[in-house]
């Protein structure tokens, strides 16, 4: 009887040990796939930047671009913006953690308005 006892808590603790090792390559599983999947976001937006088709005169321009566009320096637009003077700068559509953002067509709507009045 003692015998049997002794084989029937080694059979519990195989038992335990396989449940364990089991449970954690799930675990690992999962992470891995996790892992996998944020770095595979991660190329997509990289890789995937340039071929995202963007609508007719919804190219963004941020303050260097509209600089540019408009003969001015980024520093100026930005001076402008913090001031909230919209004489010499159109508004910006979309304020951002990483600067504001300005769409073509507001950007050529607004040229046009200045250019009629």
């Amino acid at each position: 009887m003692c015998h049997q006892v002794y084989h029937l808590r080694s059979q519990v603790a195989e038992l335990h040990k396989n449940i364990g090792h089991y449970s954690q390559s799930i675990i690992d599983l999962e992470h891995g796939a996790i892992n996998n999947y944020s770095m595979l976001l991660d190329m997509v937006r990289e890789v995937d930047l340039d071929r995202v088709e963007v609508p007719e005169g919804y190219e963004v321009l941020d303050a260097s671009a509209l600089g540019r566009r408009l003969g001015i320096k980024r520093e100026t637009v930005l001076a402008y913006l913090s001031r909230r003077n919209f004489k010499n700068i159109p508004r910006p559509n979309r304020k951002l953690a990483m600067g504001p953002l300005w769409y073509e067509a507001s950007v050529r709507e607004w040229e046009r308005s200045r250019e009629g009045g």
